[in-house]
């Protein structure tokens, strides 16, 4: 540690100083996507937009929390360094999230701490004299360690449109409070045998006990085993948004 004040948990983890860096809630809000109750038409995209850009140089993390159910697909920042806006993501238009509310939570994080201090606080700055935590931040919990290779085959799997999707998944922490990281997993596609697909990822109805997702393959020459090897986890945030 060259800067700031170090502590360890109860895990002898380090926790925050200049090199240890926490993820702090830099906006959230909510989306609408899916076919919600009374919509006449299924909403295929959900697109978000920053109260005030992010200036950040490198991109914020997403994370998504469907408030049931939620099959999601490339996701991608809009802006640039500095100047990050919003992002966007579509929908999984495959039973039955075509024709359910896949509606929800969302909330990005950075590793800038912009929270103001309150009247009596603790403030860490770095060697460039930037505020890299202040105790008004909320700070996102992880409650589920990163995983990349955790994905089992299951019995989810289906044909639509000449495309067969095996379905995958990986054990969560079964609570709705928990969002999961987005932008790791949803920001693109995956290579499979002769042809690109996407990958979505999310949530079935009811289901927290397990993260789930698919691979695409073309039924008539594909096998559709890639696995997704993408890194997320589990987090909330330490203070109600």
């Amino acid at each position: 540690m060259t800067y700031g004040f170090r502590s360890r948990n109860g895990q002898n983890f380090f926790q925050i100083d200049s090199e240890n860096r926490a993820l702090n809630v830099a906006a959230s809000g909510s989306y609408t996507i899916g076919k919600p109750a009374g919509a006449p038409t299924t909403i295929t995209q959900a697109v978000i937009t920053y109260p005030a850009p992010i200036t950040t140089t490198e991109a914020p993390h997403v994370f998504l929390n469907p408030t049931n159910q939620g099959m999601y697909h490339t996701l991608m920042h809009t802006g640039g360094p500095g100047n990050w806006t919003g992002f966007y993501f579509r929908l999984q238009l495959m039973p039955p999230f075509n024709s359910s509310d896949c509606s929800g939570k969302w909330l990005v994080a950075t590793f800038r701490s912009t929270s103001p201090p309150n009247q009596y606080d603790l403030r860490l700055r770095n060697a460039a004299g930037e505020q890299i935590f202040v105790g008004a931040d909320n700070l996102l919990v992880m409650t589920g360690f990163p995983i990349n290779e955790g994905w089992s085959l299951d019995s989810r799997g289906q044909e639509q449109s000449g495309v067969y999707w095996s379905g995958y998944q990986m054990a969560w922490t079964g609570a709705y409070e928990d969002y999961f990281l987005a932008s790791t997993l949803l920001g693109g596609k995956i290579y499979n045998g002769n042809t690109t697909l996407e990958t979505p990822c999310g949530f079935h109805a009811g289901v927290r006990s397990t993260l789930n997702g698919y691979v695409g393959a073309l039924v008539s020459s594909e096998g559709g085993t890639a696995k997704n090897g993408r890194t997320t986890f589990a987090a909330r945030p330490m203070r109600p948004l």
